[in-house]
């Protein structure tokens, strides 16, 4: 049995951008604990590159070493994608997509991002059943 943690985050509201700026304080906690590899699943294409360009300037006095996971070297802590893995391990998995991971996968920890829209709620309960049908270990997290 994988000894996985998953930890859902659920949010009051709809607010885009405050989820987002606390996605991008989730990712600045796990490089600066060195958490190891992190990669983040966006949802499609526009908002991988939203991260991307973010995490350069999200915050003044931060540093977030990071790269997309088309790109060739693959020596950044972080990696940014939407479609398939990139074929490397990674410690810790942030998903912002609509699908549980793959079970297949050798992480540690993943972290599912829920909206407040009931849409959204409904996918993280499909997700939690996913993960619960695994034996993962399931933590819920509120954030205001």
């Amino acid at each position: 049995m994988k000894d996985i943690e998953v930890t859902f985050h659920h949010f009051e509201n709809d607010d885009e951008k405050k989820q987002m700026n606390y996605v991008y304080r989730l990712i600045e906690k796990g490089y600066k604990k060195r958490f190891g590899k992190i990669y983040i699943h966006a949802c499609n294409e526009e908002q991988a590159k939203l991260i991307d360009d973010q995490l350069w300037t999200f915050r003044q006095e931060s540093f977030v070493p990071h790269s997309r996971s088309e790109d060739k070297i693959h020596n950044a802590p972080i990696s940014i994608g939407c479609e398939r893995f990139p074929d490397m391990h990674f410690d810790v998995i942030i998903n912002l997509s609509d699908q549980a991971e793959d079970p297949a996968l050798e992480t540690k920890k993943i972290h599912e991002i829920v909206p407040a829209s009931e849409e959204k709620k409904s996918l993280a309960r499909i997700k939690w059943k996913t993960y619960k049908g695994l034996n993962y270990t399931i933590k819920s997290h509120k954030v205001n």
